[in-house]
């Protein structure tokens, strides 16, 4: 195995375990002293705080993990900046540690700020050379369909599967290389695997809406 290799394996690694840290198991931890997954949807991520402590706490988690999807990002372009192999798995790793923390028995949170971290910063940093506006569309693109969804139905999950299907459309059709394109498509299949008992519920209409 060579040293380069080694060095990218690690840094996969070092991904994964960056984005197993526990944002909303952590902070309801801090608030309340006992575990979020007692509350609520037993999800580990931002609705569940928002519904548990309250939207002040529930924005604090989704800007947290937001970062933690981005940071991993912003290393690998300063270190490897045109391995699009490598930032396509990372971005999967990280999203992987969130969805799977091996820190609390590899049951974690949805991934959808983790996600969105990702995706602002392959967007945002010049991994490729195409005009601005183009790199960063996939974000509008996503972030639009998320907020037309929730806005219409209320439903966070809904509005989060339907942004997950937009994602890899999105990075096709603004002419990311099919390395980030892929990657993409993972990211929305894993938002259906942890979205599954939601899927249920919407198919059942039993799925609860966000008040207001």
């Amino acid at each position: 195995m060579g040293i380069n290799l080694f060095y990218k394996i690690i840094f996969v690694i070092a991904a994964y375990l960056f984005g197993s840290f526990p944002t909303a198991y952590v902070i309801h931890r801090i608030k309340k002293g006992d575990d979020i997954r007692k509350y609520g949807s037993g999800n580990v991520g931002g609705t569940n705080v928002t519904r548990t402590l309250g939207v002040s706490y529930g924005v604090i988690t989704i800007i947290v993990d937001m970062i933690k999807g981005f940071i991993p990002i912003l290393a690998l372009y300063f270190i490897y900046p045109q391995d699009f192999i490598l930032l396509s798995v990372v971005s999967v790793a990280v999203i992987l540690g969130h969805d799977f923390p091996v820190f609390i028995n590899f049951r974690g949170g949805k991934g959808i700020a983790v996600s969105f971290g990702v995706i602002i910063g392959i967007s945002c940093l010049p991994f490729i050379n195409n005009p601005v506006w183009m790199e960063i569309l996939p974000i509008f693109a996503i972030l639009g369909t998320w907020a037309i969804i929730f806005a219409v139905f209320r439903i966070v999950s809904l509005a989060s599967l339907c942004a997950a299907v937009v994602t890899p459309i999105s990075f096709y059709f603004t002419g990311y290389t099919w390395a980030i394109v892929i990657a993409a498509f993972f990211w929305s299949v894993l938002t259906f695997i942890t979205h599954r008992e939601n899927i249920k519920r919407l198919i059942k209409k039993e799925e609860k809406k966000l008040k207001r």
